[in-house]
């Protein structure tokens, strides 16, 4: 199933797939690069489809789309402060997403890897130690490291 066939099946997320990376915001969009523009299948901003659904919950900020060969995949994208005071509520956002795609997304938790499936982009630089405790909260959580910039396809 291609990323744009598992957003339209989910019905939380009517209307909301965009081309490109087109549902990003500007300054989000600004951070990541393409290895090959080719292979980027759309986008989704979650925090604005959810928001009224979900007004309560630690929303996730983006899904994107991406091919590698026959494989579809989704992406997760986060845009947060990176420092060791942000990982609980990065962890708690992933733990919801996680939760929500089981539950109510599951075209897309099945296009997602789980081992590099959920991404912290740094909102601005990077302030937090690799081997720290809240380094190895975020690796027990499945999330990566937070990066300052996000290339597709390296």
């Amino acid at each position: 199933m291609t990323f744009q066939n598992a957003v339209e099946a989910v019905n939380d997320l009517s209307g909301a797939y965009s081309p490109g990376l087109r549902a990003l915001r500007e300054g989000d969009r600004n951070r990541i690069r393409c290895a090959n523009t080719r292979r980027l299948s759309g986008s989704v901003d979650l925090d604005e489809a959810l928001r009224r659904s979900h007004p309560n919950d630690p929303l996730w900020d983006y899904g994107i789309g991406w091919t590698t060969g026959a494989s579809h995949q989704a992406i997760w994208v986060e845009v947060h402060p990176a420092s060791s005071g942000h990982v609980a509520d990065v962890v708690k956002k992933v733990t919801w997403l996680k939760e929500w795609l089981k539950e109510r997304a599951t075209p897309l938790l099945d296009i997602t890897r789980e081992n590099k499936g959920y991404v912290w982009l740094a909102s601005g630089g990077v302030s937090l130690q690799r081997g720290s405790r809240q380094a190895r909260q975020l690796v027990m959580a499945g999330v990566s490291f937070p990066v300052e910039g996000l290339l597709l396809g390296s």
